[in-house]
């Protein structure tokens, strides 16, 4: 009986062994599946499937490494660079629901990614438009995401990275105007109203200040 018993519990181990083998291999099938570049959509940037909050996410880095590798040319680098910030934002935007702490180090990187694009690629060329495109998305995306974020860090971050985007060539006006109007909204909002917390008198100079130049640069484009 013991016997029996025995070959059963090895018998019941071996389905186990193999139903996660097979649960395995198709996560990592899913992770590593050769993908054309994803670009940010006029709808908006999306979901990310896998966020730095889960656990299989150092995957994920994995088949970026590999395919960053495997991009032999400058074209095919840049177009990787574009589809890893377009991933980062993803990840950003989901980790509003997951983990804000999260949001300010993939902002980092999301923003890492854009500063190795160039911004004064010509219209005729198919990469730079949909970098132009892109980076539009993105700055749209983080307009969005700020007043549903309450994590001082990660409001910062977004602040941040939409001062940045807002200075490259290739943003139009009508993008850069709602954030001229955040900074502007935000630095004249008297103390305790700011979203979750007050801003220090230093920093509200300094979104005032950064209000101001986003408004004189889009008054020098003429819109």
């Amino acid at each position: 009986m013991r016997i029996k018993l025995l070959e059963l519990r090895i018998k019941l181990l071996g389905v186990l062994l193999r139903s996660s083998k097979i649960a395995l291999f198709f996560i990592l099938y899913s992770l590593f599946l050769p993908l054309s570049p994803a670009y940010a959509q006029a709808s908006g940037i999306g979901q990310a499937r896998i966020t730095p909050a889960s656990p299989l996410y150092f995957l994920k880095a994995v088949r970026e490494n590999w395919q960053w590798r495997f991009a032999f040319t400058k074209q095919a680098k840049m177009s990787l660079q574009l589809s890893f910030a377009d991933a980062r934002l993803k990840e950003a935007n989901t980790l509003l629901s997951q983990n804000q702490d999260l949001i300010q180090p993939t902002l980092e990187r999301h923003m890492f990614n854009l500063n190795s694009l160039p911004d004064e690629l010509s219209e005729e060329d198919e990469l730079g438009l949909k970098i132009k495109e892109a980076v539009n998305i993105h700055l749209a995306v983080l307009e969005k995401m700020y007043p549903l974020t309450s994590n001082l860090k990660a409001r910062m971050a977004i602040r941040s990275v939409m001062n940045r985007i807002i200075q490259r060539a290739d943003v139009i006006p009508a993008a850069k105007l709602p954030v001229c109007t955040l900074f502007s909204r935000e630095a004249s909002l008297p103390a305790g109203r700011q979203g979750s917390s007050a801003f220090s008198d230093t920093e509200k100079f300094v979104l005032a200040n950064r209000a101001e130049k986003c408004f004189a640069d889009v008054g020098r484009s003429g819109f």
